[in-house]
């Protein structure tokens, strides 16, 4: 348990350093070049992290490898599909649904190392990710709420940023204390609010794009793909790297020729692209997260 710890407290350490090394990459760069970089770490890192799935699945079920891959695949791509419908029918209920269901997502994969048997910790995961997604919605509300009302047709207030991100946050302390009280917590809070100051510095320093790819890469991304590593090879070690990145390889170029193609008939509207990077995103987000929500119960 203590060698567990002093892995965890030196993932931490490093990641720390990495995250304020991009941030004063803020100060050398402008804006574009800021954004290169950042469609750089989302298109390789962030989109690498959710290109094993299937991996994933077939590891944690038991079906046979004859009968796998087709069934996998087609329920995979369903959701795909039904997530793109999702979006071209109601794209503001689908918008609230691909928040909330990052919001678990991040916070799950932040806190994978807690193991409380409550019916709270679905809350809990959920509350903490909606901190993260508001506090950096509220800090870049100029530039958040274009894209949304581009999206949704609808035009939020800065005040409603705020009010969400205080209500999660309430909800997120509100159940640890209350762990704390029942004596079912042993997670130093200090620690995880000086996380949270980190996020206010980093999403109020640099542009949206940045922030979030600072955030989705450093802190979630990387994180993810180490658990993963260490799930299907039983060490994170070099050639168990390059094994997961052999298998995710294929997944992944399918989703950047697709995301290309996007690129190419979009390329002259860049708010318009951004959309529809959104859309990409949510696509392969939610299927990911029902993958990665039945790994961690498995």
């Amino acid at each position: 348990m203590e060698k567990k710890q002093q892995n965890f407290n030196n993932f931490s350490g490093f990641t720390i350093v990495i995250t304020f090394f991009f941030l004063w990459v803020t100060v050398l760069f402008d804006v574009k070049a800021e954004a290169i970089l950042a469609y750089f770490l989302i298109f390789t890192f962030g989109i690498f992290h959710g290109s094993n799935d299937l991996k994933l699945i077939q590891k944690s079920t038991s079906f046979s490898k004859s009968s796998f891959f087709l069934r996998a695949l087609g329920s995979y791509l369903a959701v795909v599909g039904l997530t793109a419908l999702f979006f071209s029918f109601v794209p503001s209920l689908a918008l609230l649904f691909f928040v909330i269901a990052s919001s678990y997502h991040f916070g799950e994969q932040h806190w994978a190392s807690l193991k409380i048997r409550s019916v709270l910790v679905t809350a809990f995961y959920t509350f903490y990710g909606m901190v993260i997604f508001f506090l950096l919605f509220y800090v870049n509300e100029e530039e958040v709420t274009p894209i949304i009302e581009k999206i949704s047709g609808f035009t939020v207030a800065k005040e409603v940023y705020l009010m969400f991100l205080v209500a999660s946050f309430t909800g997120f302390i509100g159940i640890y204390f209350w762990w704390l009280f029942k004596k079912q917590i042993q997670v130093n809070i200090v620690k995880e609010l000086f996380f949270l100051l980190v996020f206010f510095i980093v999403f109020k320093t640099a542009s949206l794009l940045w922030a979030f790819s600072i955030y989705f890469v450093v802190w979630h991304s990387i994180p993810s793909l180490k658990d993963q590593i260490q799930y299907l090879y039983g060490a994170v070690t070099k050639a168990s790297f390059m094994e997961y990145l052999k298998t995710s390889f294929l997944y992944w170029l399918v989703s950047m020729a697709g995301l290309a193609v996007l690129y190419y008939f979009f390329q002259d509207n860049e708010g318009l692209f951004l959309t529809i990077m959104i859309y990409f995103l949510a696509a392969i987000t939610f299927p990911h997260v029902i993958v990665m929500t039945r790994l961690n119960r498995t």
